[in-house]
């Protein structure tokens, strides 16, 4: 058990081999899943916190309060399902492509596995967050019943230079973890479903590098939503 990181982390061809030939289990997978979300709820309650202040004037304190609660439920199961399941899905149907063999609950285990340098990441993110929310300038909206408004105010929020920098660097942090995590997950996968090195890294780079360069793209204002949200 006491070992369980450092093989991971560093070895982790020799990790998944060991790994298939131990039953399939979805306890610790699950626990480093569990902590990510809970990682991921405390971020998203802390930013939800500058859209709170925004609405507090409008709103009252019950309402800065509840879209800080929903915020960070949301982003509690939004791991889950993101992180694990749907990356679990997308890895396990992408390797039907090379022939792959093997549960989808051992893939569902060994990318749970794969998820702890994303979740190192996240606490890297959480530290920085602390640093740059309290820079950035919150305007108030006094009439939530004037969507103009509402748009004008999230618009410099988002255009809000303490923010830019901050949304930039959680980005690259995320990119930079999902990196290493990808790594975990080529061998990971590679077990998994019994591919070779050079399928389960077709596999696991395709969404990888698509998802990383969406994020880059949207902190970077590659990519703008209509109303000029980035």
């Amino acid at each position: 058990m006491k070992r369980i990181l450092p093989d991971l982390l560093i070895s982790p061809d020799s990790f998944f081999s060991a790994r298939m030939k131990e039953p399939q289990d979805l306890k610790i997978p699950g626990i480093i899943v569990i902590i990510g979300a809970v990682i991921a709820a405390v971020g998203s309650y802390l930013i939800s916190g500058i859209y709170a202040g925004m609405f507090a004037a409008a709103g009252g304190e019950g309402m800065a309060t509840l879209m800080g609660v929903v915020g960070g439920i949301s982003a509690f199961f939004g791991f889950i399902i993101v992180w694990w399941l749907i990356f679990a899905g997308i890895f396990y149907l992408l390797s039907m492509v090379f022939s792959g063999n093997g549960t989808f609950r051992r893939t569902l285990e060994h990318v749970g596995y794969g998820l702890v340098p994303v979740i190192i990441g996240s606490c890297l993110s959480l530290l920085v967050s602390l640093s740059y929310l309290p820079m950035i300038e919150i305007p108030v909206i006094t009439n939530i019943q004037d969507p103009a408004a509402i748009q004008r105010m999230m618009s410099l929020i988002l255009e809000d230079p303490a923010y830019l920098e901050f949304t930039r660097v959680t980005s690259l942090i995320s990119v930079i973890f999902l990196a290493w995590s990808a790594n975990l997950w080529i061998f990971g996968i590679r077990h998994a479903r019994a591919l070779t090195v050079k399928s389960a890294l077709v596999v696991v780079l395709v969404p990888v590098v698509l998802y990383s360069i969406a994020v880059l793209a949207l902190a970077f204002g590659v990519i703008t939503f209509p109303g000029g949200f980035t």
